[in-house]
């Protein structure tokens, strides 16, 4: 059930799923468990020399839809004010290690997860890394649970959130529903008004797009990226309403003798619920 989860770069996957079998359902029904990720990063470790590992796809299979919208997305108020992006969850992918490398516009990335392990093998992965193509992107990397960011960063904190199999993750073992809702919380929570968290995943729309309603209630839009091997991969993306400054008909203000009109906002779309997920 693993093997079609992951992608691996460096030696192939066949070599690293074998020492993994013994306790690959353990994996899986141990997903929202931070001590699981630790055994999964350290076995990984003990196969050699420290390489990416890397949930449905790399960063290559992505590079050219993420770097043009962190372009389109970047600050309007001054072409060198670096991007705040979050990519949450990280593991040893090579997402935040690429778009630090590549951005030509100044990116300030922080990558978290919750396995010290994988911070630990992505902090040498990172000495690897060459030099920005931007002078004044940062990377960081940070221990952290990403459904609970409060002691890290405050609310809209970031312009992007990046999540990459760290929802499903959570979802796909039984105690991880309710953390996968306080994930997406968190994420919206700590993204600046216009900001947007991107979800890449391979659960069909009629089941994601209702649980991201019911747990970020936020409209949702999704877009159909790739396919490997039979399996069709999705980009689901929240944002988080743009701040607007009221006009007089907004506010109701209708000059001398008119009265003030009421106020109105955008409800969520229906909560749905949570379809079952057979995996």
């Amino acid at each position: 059930m693993a093997a079609w989860m992951l992608s691996r770069g460096g030696p192939g996957l066949g070599t690293l799923l074998r020492p993994l079998c013994c306790w690959a359902d353990g994996l899986i029904h141990g997903m929202a468990q931070p001590g699981t990720w630790d055994r999964f990063y350290l076995q990984q470790d003990a196969a050699g020399t420290p390489s990416h590992f890397n949930w449905f796809f790399d960063y290559t299979a992505i590079s050219a839809l993420l770097l043009p919208a962190l372009q389109g997305g970047a600050p309007p108020e001054s072409n060198s004010s670096p991007m705040q992006v979050l990519d949450v969850g990280c593991g040893t992918s090579d997402l935040g290690l690429g778009l630090y490398r590549d951005s030509h516009h100044p990116l300030h990335i922080s990558c978290v997860d919750v396995s010290p392990v994988a911070i630990r093998s992505l902090r040498r992965l990172l000495q690897e890394v060459p030099p920005p193509r931007h002078s004044l992107s940062q990377l960081h990397l940070h221990v952290a649970d990403a459904t609970n960011l409060g002691g890290r960063f405050g609310d809209g904190s970031f312009h992007m959130v990046l999540d990459k199999g760290t929802c499903d993750s959570l979802l796909r073992c039984p105690q991880g529903p309710g953390q996968a809702q306080r994930l997406v919380a968190e994420c919206l929570r700590v993204l600046r008004p216009g900001g947007s968290l991107w979800q890449f995943s391979d659960e069909d729309p009629d089941a994601r797009i209702p649980f991201l309603e019911q747990a970020g209630g936020a409209s949702v839009t999704v877009q159909e990226i790739r396919h490997n091997d039979g399996i069709c991969y999705y980009v689901y993306k929240l944002s988080r309403p743009a701040l607007e400054t009221p006009t007089d008909e907004a506010l109701g203000q209708e000059g001398p003798g008119g009265c003030g009109g009421g106020t109105s906002g955008t409800l969520p779309r229906g909560s749905g619920g949570l379809r079952d997920r057979l995996y």
